[in-house]
């Protein structure tokens, strides 16, 4: 359950348009912070690469006053006034070999590079580098340069200040960044949904035309130019279905009209015809078999305009309850004696409290339609059952057969208009029950599903509102 919510919602535009927004904008700010982070820290090395030069000036400066005499002497004095724990001073022959040194306790794993040495011997000012040692948090800072002829002073200074400039810029940007990517998220959101309104609102009306609603038309309030031609656009497009749908369903029930005259006519002549005693049997047969073919297409006619008036949203549905239960319960009492004949085992578990509100008549013709389609393709030994389910604001009415089922090839096509599979064209009928048993569903906001199978049987499920 959680995964479908998961998935629905990645499947929103809204939310990708918010993710892309989103990670544009952490991508970029964390560029700019990156970029800020290297041009401070660059400065800060400078800073202390500075300070490092200017310990290495003084102390040559001091060296140059005491001369030979105690130049270990000037080192301490020099270390302890910084604090020896934070800076460290040594002077050393050409080869690395210490001459005098301040005190190295803290500092004791520093080693002397030969390559910075080798570089100072060629004349280079001086050489930087960077050490890590461990069991120290912070690195360590390093300058060698020479103090005087033969003589070169290796100062070190502990990295503390870079540290700690550092830790304060995660402390202060950790915070800010995710202050302003919830920010971007939710300003990406409220944007994503506000220009997507029009599209939600296009949607809306064309599920609302789905379910029989034709006058619906898309409120046009997005200020957009994109989207209000899509609205106006989708308008068009309305008023000219509809005009196509109201003028096919003239010409369908006009046709279907002037059909019902002659075929009215030819009954009333065959029935005529039937009742004279003069005509020889095989004349009295072609005459009933006429009536009879006159009342089928009657039926046919009359059934094809409902399911048209059904479609077209214009039956009287009113507002009137109707009660289900009863019209269950009258249908089982009709079919229960074609049941017991066909030796079917007809049951009738549906409540008493099944209450709708709709069209009498049209879900009345629903019910019998399933039920006589339930009895009709279940052979003699065979069980249908009717059923009831209520679930929050939807109520099912299930039907359960084992009869003969429906194919696979076939179950795409059952409640298309006049359309029989290979194994019903044996039985009676025009195949326009469960055409007109979901257009009566459709017309009520409800469905109709159906799960079979070939040789055990079929449920079909009748979903309404409550």
């Amino acid at each position: 359950m959680f995964s479908e919510i998961i998935l629905k919602i990645w499947h929103k535009l809204a939310f990708r348009l918010t993710l892309w927004y989103t990670l544009v904008f952490t991508a970029s700010l964390i560029g700019v912070l990156l970029v800020l982070y290297i041009m401070i820290a660059n400065d800060v090395k400078k800073h202390i690469d500075q300070g490092l030069l200017d310990d290495l000036y003084e102390v040559a400066a001091t060296l140059a006053l005491v001369g030979t005499d105690s130049p270990q002497r000037a080192l301490q004095i020099e270390a302890e006034s910084d604090g020896i724990d934070r800076i460290f001073l040594r002077l050393l022959d050409p080869t690395g070999k210490v001459v005098a040194a301040s005190n190295m306790k803290y500092w004791k794993n520093v080693g002397i590079n030969k390559s910075a040495l080798s570089q100072i011997n060629i004349e280079v000012p001086h050489v930087f580098e960077t050490l890590t040692i461990p069991g120290r948090p912070d690195k360590i800072r390093v300058v060698y340069g020479i103090v005087k002829p033969g003589k070169i002073l290796q100062v070190g200074i502990s990295g503390e200040q870079e540290s700690r400039f550092i830790n304060a810029f995660e402390a202060l940007v950790v915070p800010i960044m995710f202050v302003f990517v919830l920010f971007s998220a939710v300003i990406g959101w409220f944007m994503a949904n506000r220009a997507l309104s029009g599209v939600e609102e296009v949607t809306k009306t064309a599920l609302d035309i789905s379910k029989g609603a034709f006058n619906r038309r898309v409120r046009i309030k997005s200020k957009s130019d994109e989207i209000e031609l899509l609205a106006k656009t989708f308008n068009r497009m309305l008023d000219h279905i509809n005009d196509l749908m109201r003028g096919m369903k003239e010409v369908t029930d006009n046709i279907a009209h002037d059909l019902k005259t002659p075929i009215t006519r030819m009954r009333v002549a065959a029935e005529t015809e039937l009742g004279k005693a003069k005509y020889s049997d095989d004349s009295q047969e072609l005459a009933a078999g006429t009536i009879e073919e006159c009342d089928n297409l009657l039926h046919m006619i009359d059934t094809m305009l409902l399911i048209s008036k059904e479609e077209s949203g214009i039956s009287e549905r009113g507002g009137k309850r109707v009660d289900i239960s009863q019209i269950i319960r009258e249908a089982f009492e009709l079919f229960s004696p074609i049941a017991e004949e066909k030796g079917i085992r007809f049951l009738n578990r549906v409540s008493d409290d099944i209450v709708i509100t709709g069209d009498f008549h049209g879900l009345q013709r629903m019910i019998i339609n399933l039920m006589e389609n339930a009895i009709k393709y279940t052979p003699a030994g065979g069980i249908v059952t009717v059923l009831s389910n209520i679930e929050n604001d939807h109520i099912k009415i299930i039907l359960n057969d084992t009869g003969i089922g429906i194919s696979g090839e076939d179950m795409p096509h059952i409640f298309k208009r006049l359309y029989r599979c290979d194994r019903s064209r044996s039985q009676q009928g025009f195949g326009l029950g469960l055409s007109l048993a979901l257009a009566v569903a459709h017309a009520h906001g409800g469905d109709i599903t159906v799960e079979s199978r070939l040789g055990k049987g079929s449920t079909f499920t009748v979903i309404l509102p409550r």
